[in-house]
């Protein structure tokens, strides 16, 4: 009896101890998604929520990681198909919304990604970035006052200056308002004189604004003198086509 009454209090022990080793478990999980995370290894963290699918079927948390993965990855068709499923589950969460608009955005659908951007944003989704893919969207149908009026958001929301700058930047651009973008942005490459995405707009804000042969000595460094031809020539139709 004694030696039963031990074997019992083993057992016990051990399954205590197994019930202790689950938040280690999901402790190695988050590290594991974490480094996938940080390294866009997608290939990987699609791999690793399907098979907690497979042990969990149906787990909406785990589909919307899911979605979310396919999506940074670049397969915009399983990110949709994934998200309309969540949507007829009736998942109404905020970073649902911003997923299916930026699947919108993805597919040239603007006017249904702002509509779900909104949607975000009145589920509680008060982050910067929401403003940001809020007014890079109003500003590729023309509605420059509210593209502007969502940066301004992103920025009162602590949202990186240097992509907030080149943003609005760039809806002055597609505003035919190119002294307000260069005035923007040649204070910015001052400071960041080696970002080629800040010097390539300001180049075209110059080269719409006529001064070719200053955006030419911009880029001089980073392209050969057949590519800033081939490039200044571009833009320049570009210009006119609009004009």
């Amino acid at each position: 009896m004694i030696k039963k009454h031990i074997s019992m209090v083993v057992i016990a022990l051990g399954l205590l101890v197994g019930c202790q080793s689950t938040p280690s478990q999901e402790r190695r999980d988050h590290d594991d998604v974490t480094r996938m995370e940080r390294v866009k290894n997608y290939d990987g963290l699609i791999e690793h929520y399907k098979a907690k699918l497979e042990q969990r079927a149906d787990d909406s948390i785990v589909e919307e990681k899911l979605a979310q993965a396919y999506f940074k990855k670049g397969d915009i068709e399983s990110a949709s198909f994934y998200v309309q499923h969540l949507k007829k589950k009736g998942i109404d969460t905020p970073s649902l919304h911003q997923l299916e608009g930026q699947v919108f955005d993805a597919n040239d659908d603007t006017e249904n990604a702002i509509s779900a951007y909104l949607a975000s944003i009145q589920k509680g989704n008060n982050s910067a970035y929401i403003y940001i893919l809020l007014g890079v969207s109003y500003a590729k149908i023309g509605q420059y006052d509210a593209a502007y009026e969502a940066m301004g958001n992103a920025r009162l929301r602590g949202y990186d200056d240097l992509a907030v700058k080149n943003n609005i930047a760039m809806i002055h651009i597609a505003n035919s308002e190119y002294d307000k973008a260069i005035k923007i942005l040649v204070p910015v490459l001052k400071d960041h004189p080696s970002n080629l995405v800040v010097k390539s707009n300001l180049a075209i804000a110059l080269i719409k604004n006529n001064q070719t042969e200053m955006a030419k000595q911009l880029l001089e460094n980073d392209f050969s003198s057949r590519e800033l031809n081939e490039i200044a020539t571009e833009l320049t139709q570009l210009r006119e086509g609009h004009e």
